[in-house]
C-alpha cells in the first residue's frame, strides 16, 4: 500500500532540515563607548553551528569544519560592507563519548567561531537607533503607571 502524500511530504521535509544542520549566529554590538586599538568601535560576531558526523570524525550533518565557519561568518560580515576581520577564537567539540557506543556512530559535534571586526558606519548607526529604542522604552515603562505591579494588602 503507497504512503500517504501528505506521509511522503513530512518525511521529505524532516529530512531536509535534518540535513542542514543548526547554526546560531549573535553579535556584541555594546562597548559602553570604547573603541578598538585603531580608534574606531568593534564588534564581535559569533557563530555556533551543531552537526553530526558518522564514526566520529566523517562529517554527515551540517557545516563542522572551521574553514566553514569561517567561511561563513565572514560572509555575514561582507554583506554589512564591514572590514578588518580578527580572528579571537575557534573550538570544536565533538562529543564521542557523550553515550557510547550510539555516539561512536552518529557523533554530535558542536563548532563555535568568534571574530572581531571594524563595522561598516551603517552598522554602527542601526545598533545605535537600536540603543536609543531600547533607552526610550525603558524610560516609558519606568515612568509609567507600575500600580499593578505593586502588590495589595494581605489578607
Amino acid at each position: 500500500m503507497p504512503k500517504p502524500r501528505s506521509a511522503r511530504f513530512a518525511a521529505l521535509s524532516l529530512a531536509a532540515f535534518l540535513a542542514t544542520g543548526c547554526s546560531f549566529h549573535s553579535t556584541a554590538t555594546h562597548w559602553n563607548g570604547r573603541l578598538g586599538p585603531d580608534g574606531v568601535p568593534v564588534f564581535v560576531k559569533a557563530t555556533t553551528n551543531v552537526g553530526l558526523n558518522v564514526a566520529i570524525v566523517l562529517p554527515l550533518l551540517g557545516a563542522t569544519s572551521i574553514d566553514t565557519m569561517l567561511d561563513a561568518t565572514t560572509a555575514a560580515i561582507d554583506t554589512a560592507d564591514s572590514d578588518h576581520v580578527r580572528v579571537i577564537e575557534t573550538a570544536t567539540e565533538n562529543y564521542w563519548h557523550g553515550f557510547p557506543p550510539l555516539t561512536w556512530i552518529l557523533t554530535p559535534v558542536i563548532t563555535n567561531v568568534s571574530v572581531e571586526y571594524r563595522p561598516s558606519p551603517q552598522e554602527v548607526a542601526a545598533a545605535a537607533a537600536a540603543d536609543r529604542k531600547l533607552a526610550e522604552a525603558t524610560r516609558a515603562r519606568a515612568e509609567g503607571d507600575n500600580e499593578h505591579l505593586i502588590p495589595g494588602p494581605r489578607r
